[in-house]
């Protein structure tokens, strides 16, 4: 039997349970945070890994990738020279500007990169020195480039020749290094596409080409009647060492002789160079003076040749081969020279 003095504390905390609050929501909240932290401090490192980690390992390196294969190389100041039949000489200086959201300091591995033609034929491979930037970068460049497939760069120098445009296609596999961010192996397959001659219609632009003297030579000289100095533009921003070029000349279907350019080196912009030829210079004259515009004749130009220190140069011979073109020249302009 239950003592009064008992039931009587019984009551009383029944009647405390009835009465005591009920806790709010955000009690119940921080009670359960209270609990289970460790559990949402685990989840939320891992949203954050999940998040943050392909940025960096994915979106870094593809973000790289893109702006690389979409960057607009300067071709300013590339020059290449001492050609031979399987390799050449290519040099460079200059400052690449960055932007496309690259900030801070970091560098580009050195890398090999592959040169091949837009249907994937390998034809060399360039060293690519490492490059330094912070905002922005200087590139230097100065090496040999040996050709593995001469046939292939003979295709291209064709192009280049007979086309307003061509392309090649680099590729290779530098590490980025950004900073404190995680090194980023990149995966670079660019498009380098560059202004090509189209020697047929280039020769008779407005500003092409300029004979700005021409001296007859009696009696002929090794086989020249007659020499001059010719000015070309170069439509593309890089020199060319070409060496001794021939073309041969025809008028109205029939042979009219040949030149020679014996030093022939294409400079940036504006080129000046010495001409031998061997011409019929009476059929010059005759058609000069029967001309229905007197003193303009049309001459046909065929690419023949192209060699350097006596060894054919097969990239730039297909090039010069190419070529077929015919320039209008007002022979009247040297007169005194061909008619004297």
């Amino acid at each position: 039997m239950s003592d009064p003095e008992t039931i009587e504390n019984q009551g009383a905390v029944a009647s405390a349970k009835e009465v005591a609050p009920k806790p709010t929501r955000w009690q119940r909240f921080k009670a359960h945070m209270k609990k289970w932290w460790w559990v949402y401090f685990i989840a939320f490192g891992c949203i954050i890994l999940v998040v943050i980690l392909p940025i960096v390992y994915v979106g870094i390196p593809h973000f790289a990738d893109e702006y690389i294969n979409k960057y607009q190389y300067d071709y300013t100041g590339l020059a290449i020279t001492n050609p031979r039949p399987d390799a050449f000489r290519v040099s460079q200086s200059s400052q690449l500007s960055m932007g496309g959201g690259f900030s801070g300091s970091g560098h580009l591995s050195p890398f090999n990169a592959t040169i091949s033609t837009s249907d994937g034929r390998e034809f060399a491979v360039f060293s690519v020195p490492e490059i330094e930037f912070s905002g922005g970068a200087h590139l230097s460049i100065d090496q040999d480039l040996d050709i593995s497939c001469v046939d292939c760069l003979s295709e291209i120098a064709t192009s280049a020749a007979t086309n307003e445009s061509y392309a090649v296609v680099v590729t290779g596999h530098p590490d980025l290094k950004i900073g404190a961010l995680p090194t980023a192996h990149l995966n670079i397959d660019k498009t380098m596409k560059m202004n090509g001659y189209n020697v047929t219609e280039f020769v008779n632009s407005d500003g092409a080409f300029n004979i700005t003297s021409i001296n007859i030579l009696k009696p002929p000289v090794d086989g020249y009647n007659f020499n001059a100095t010719l000015v070309v533009r170069n439509p593309t921003p890089f020199t060319v060492e070409m060496g001794h070029v021939t073309f041969n000349l025809s008028m109205g279907g029939s042979p009219l002789g040949y030149v020679d350019l014996p030093n022939l080196m294409l400079e940036q912009n504006i080129t000046t160079t010495d001409v031998l030829g061997q011409v019929d210079i009476s059929s010059l004259v005759d058609a000069a003076l029967g001309s229905d515009d007197l003193g303009v004749v049309t001459i046909d130009v065929h690419g023949h040749s192209c060699d350097y220190n006596g060894l054919d140069i097969p990239y730039y011979s297909a090039a010069i081969r190419a070529v077929s073109a015919s320039a209008t020249v007002d022979l009247l302009k040297y007169a005194s020279s061909l008619f004297g």
